[in-house]
């Protein structure tokens, strides 16, 4: 049955975290992973990039503890543990976090548990980075980023890649739920505005913030036209205006001190 936005809206953060575990226990059973998106080349080259940018940062090394939350099934938290830090890696559901768990068992620097982000298990001031792919925008933003200030060090790294509102097929599927039912979307999820989730991080004490948005290659690009729309992407990140229309926002910042 479909619910109406105001009872959506009338939804207690408990009942919105009852209804994301449902949602991802159900896609483990239907793709054995998060997203049919990661399952396509575009797909994986779109991780790819993601993974190098967070790789520019030198703090992100051996050394360090990253906290991956939403980590699904762990496509993203392979190439998180490649940057050599220790990767603990939290998810909702738990037939995601068993399918992640098999199948990077042999990845010694990563570990997976079940854990909401709204309640982490953690000790204060436990990690040296948060970062994660395409998760942000299924969380309740003020209660997700309440923990993340508290398990964060000072001076510590936020780093993101997600769903733009200013595309349009991200507004389109972000706000029409039938849309949304059928490429995979849970029933809450949304997507941000580079200024709103900006000014959000701001609130919660983050400084050095920059939300950029990237990528114009859509994980449903056919193979044989990868190159040839990777190429353009590459050209429209640098025209002013056109940019602001890019699929994703990659959003970086520091835990202020």
């Amino acid at each position: 049955m479909t619910m109406s936005k105001s009872e959506i809206g009338s939804l207690s953060v408990e009942d919105r975290v009852r209804r994301e575990q449902a949602h991802f226990d159900s896609l483990a059973d239907e793709l054995g992973n998060v997203w049919w998106g990661h399952k396509t080349r575009a797909g994986q080259i779109r991780l790819d990039r993601r993974r190098l940018l967070v790789e520019q940062w030198p703090q992100i090394g051996p050394g360090a503890v990253v906290l991956e939350p939403g980590a699904g099934s762990g496509e993203f938290s392979s190439r998180l543990a490649m940057t050599g830090a220790q990767i603990v890696a939290v998810e909702l559901s738990p037939k995601q976090t068993r399918i992640g768990s098999a199948r990077l068992k042999s990845v010694n620097n990563l570990s997976f548990s079940v854990a909401d982000v709204m309640s982490l298990p953690f000790a204060n001031n436990s990690f040296d980075a948060v970062a994660g792919c395409s998760v942000l925008h299924h969380f309740h933003m003020p209660s997700a980023l309440q923990e993340f200030t508290r398990v964060l060090k000072p001076g510590g790294r936020f780093l993101f890649s997600e769903p733009n509102m200013l595309n349009p097929q991200v507004a389109v599927e972000k706000n029409v739920p039938g849309i949304g039912r059928r490429l995979g979307n849970s029933p809450d999820e949304t997507a941000f505005f580079r200024w709103r989730i900006a000014a959000l991080l701001k609130r919660h004490g983050f400084v050095d913030i920059r939300v950029t948005p990237f990528d114009f290659l859509h994980p449903g690009t056919p193979d044989a036209w990868i190159d040839v729309v990777s190429g353009m992407s590459r050209v429209l990140e640098r025209v002013p205006i056109v940019r602001e229309f890019a699929g994703s926002l990659w959003i970086s910042a520091v835990m202020g001190t």
